[in-house]
């Protein structure tokens, strides 16, 4: 290279790779101080769209997984409620077996209608009491629809149908609660057949109470299912934005290193280069 006065071309050429060598640890000091490699500079390009979507879905996953185990409570709540009823049932359908026994005398038959009846009281309190979050489980016959899913189709929700206990939808009495069978009767053959009755009833409403139970049990499994789904899916969104939007530390760090070694390398060079005039002057003396 040709040793001129009027410009130093080496320094010229110096001072660039300085600059470039600057910018680029500008983009190192991002990435590390902020833990992500994008929207540097500017940056909105497809990677930064395409993280920006994954995050959304991440979070609206983390709101479905939400409104599943919110139904599996409410699931969770009716059946328990409904395993009470069945117990009263078992403890009904005894009554009424037992008073179909010829053996019991008129007062007997009244204690044991006595507890007949309450317990079918029983069933149709609980029906009402069960709630979640105000929301009847046993007795509003209204239908649920559980938001599980990261789109606005159909196939993002899952009904829950009505499940209705009362004792008139078992067939055991009127829509007022009242109970349609009786273990007593005027003489003892009357209360025979009236329990027989009463009995077969019962195990009716076991069997209604069953298929309740188990309508119950699928929609709960199928819940159980989509959580599942929405946990991997959600750990999906969030390693694919991460693969995206964060930045290598440990390659960030060794190239942090690089530059700097470079930078103070080409600050020595430039020192030097700014020397190159001085060499006109001793060539002049």
């Amino acid at each position: 290279m040709a040793i001129t006065l009027g410009s130093n071309l080496f320094a010229t050429k110096v001072m660039g790779q300085i600059d470039r060598t600057s910018q680029r640890l500008k983009s190192v000091y991002y990435s590390l101080s902020t833990g992500t490699d994008i929207g540097i500079d500017g940056e909105l390009g497809g990677r930064v769209t395409l993280a920006d979507r994954l995050r959304m879905q991440t979070k609206v996953a983390t709101v479905a997984l939400r409104n599943a185990n919110e139904g599996l409570s409410y699931l969770a709540t009716a059946d328990a409620g409904l395993q009470e009823i069945q117990n009263i049932l078992y403890r009904m359908a005894e009554l009424a077996n037992q008073s179909a026994n010829t053996t019991f005398a008129s007062a007997q038959r009244s204690a044991l209608s006595a507890e007949f009846v309450a317990l079918g009281s029983e069933i149709e309190r609980i029906t009402k009491a069960n709630t979640f979050n105000t929301l009847n489980t046993l007795s509003s016959g209204s239908d649920l629809s559980l938001q599980v899913g990261i789109t606005g189709g159909s196939e993002s929700s899952i009904q829950v149908t009505s499940v209705v206990a009362t004792v008139a939808a078992l067939g055991l009495g009127a829509v007022s609660g009242a109970l349609s069978y009786s273990i007593t009767g005027t003489t003892s053959d009357a209360a025979v057949t009236s329990s027989r009755l009463a009995y077969s009833a019962l195990l009716t409403a076991q069997d209604s109470l069953t298929i309740k139970r188990g309508s119950v049990s699928a929609v709960t499994s199928r819940l159980q299912m989509a959580v599942s789904f929405l946990s991997t899916a959600r750990e999906n969104y969030a390693a694919a934005e991460s693969n995206i939007r964060d930045s290598d530390t440990a390659r960030d760090v060794a190239e942090f290193t690089r530059l700097q070694v470079l930078q103070q390398s080409q600050a020595a060079l430039l020192a030097q280069a700014n020397q190159q005039p001085s060499l006109v002057l001793r060539l002049l003396g």
